[in-house]
Order: C-alpha cells, then structure tokens, then sequence
C-alpha cells in the first residue's frame, strides 16, 4: 500500500514539532515565572531599603536600559520598563537551556547549578551589561551585592534548574 508524499511529511512535521512546542513552552512558562520572581523581589528590595515604590523601580529600569531621555510620560517608562524587564528574563531563561542542554547539566546537582546560573546571572548584570548601559564602573558594595545575588539565584537560577531538571528528565525517561 502506498502512502501519499504529504502523509509522510505531516507525520514527520508532527513527530517533530511536539518536543519542540513543549519545550518552547516550558521556557515561556519558566521565564515568565523567573521574571515574575525577580521584580517582585526587586520591589520588596526596593521598598525595604528606600521605600521606592514599583512604578519607579520599572521606571528605573526603562531608563537604564533605554536611556535618561527616551520616555518622559510616567507610564510609558513604567510599562517599557516592566517590557525590558520580561525580555531580560527571558534571554537568561533561554541562555540557561541552550546551556543546560549543550553542557548536559541534567547530571549535576540541581540546587548547585541553580546557585552557579544565579551567581553567573548576577555577575554578567552587575560587571558587564549594568557599566556598559550606565556608561560607569561597578562599585562593589558588599551588601547589596550579596543581596542582588540572593535574589538572583532565588528568582532566576533556582527555579530554571529545577524546571529545565523536570524538563529534560521526563524527556530522557519518555526515550526510553
């Protein structure tokens, strides 16, 4: 019995794009959840140390990320900033399981290579992409250094590891 060419294909193109779909949606889901969790404790850090309230903390952002002058009206930059914020996350969630994957880190310590991808997160935003946007050096201050990391690696290392953990251990174990 013959099969006609475009049967072949949609069940090739189907086989094919169900892995995909699911781990396209499983970074979405775990940026949106990482950049959930990193603003808002981004605005706990921000009102317990100044009393800043949100809106000027996304403010804050836009105008780092987009320069003083890009957006005058208030809701424009708080909402450009919520925007770069979610971008952001979701580069470092998409870097974390293009690395999970290609250095195999299924093997490791789930907790140790979410410390590691925080620690990794923090360090990349503190002394390189943070001084080229402000145009000025990092200054170590102990404190908020330990702090920003803290959250780092509660927000965005910690749940990406376990997440890309669960991911790819329920996808080696349906190979089986």
């Amino acid at each position: 019995m013959l099969i006609p060419k475009h049967s072949i294909m949609s069940i090739i193109n189907n086989s094919n794009s169900k892995p995909r779909v699911a781990l396209f949606s499983t970074i979405i889901k775990a940026g949106l959840l990482a950049g959930i969790l990193d603003i808002c404790l981004a605005f706990l850090y921000s009102y317990i140390k100044r009393g800043t309230d949100p809106a000027t903390v996304l403010q804050y952002i836009s105008k780092v990320a987009l320069g003083k002058t890009a957006f005058t009206d208030p809701v424009v930059s708080t909402i450009s900033g919520l925007l770069f914020h979610f971008t952001i996350a979701m580069a470092w969630s998409i870097l974390f399981f293009i690395l999970y994957r290609w250095l195999n880190l299924v093997r490791l310590n789930k907790i140790v290579t979410g410390i590691l991808y925080g620690l990794f997160v923090w360090a990349m935003m503190s002394l390189v992409i943070l001084p080229l946007w402000n145009d000025k050096p990092f200054v170590f201050n102990a404190e908020s250094a330990s702090i920003n990391a803290l959250i780092l690696i509660a927000a965005i290392g910690l749940p990406l590891s376990f997440i890309a953990h669960q991911y790819y251990s329920k996808k080696n174990n349906s190979t089986l």
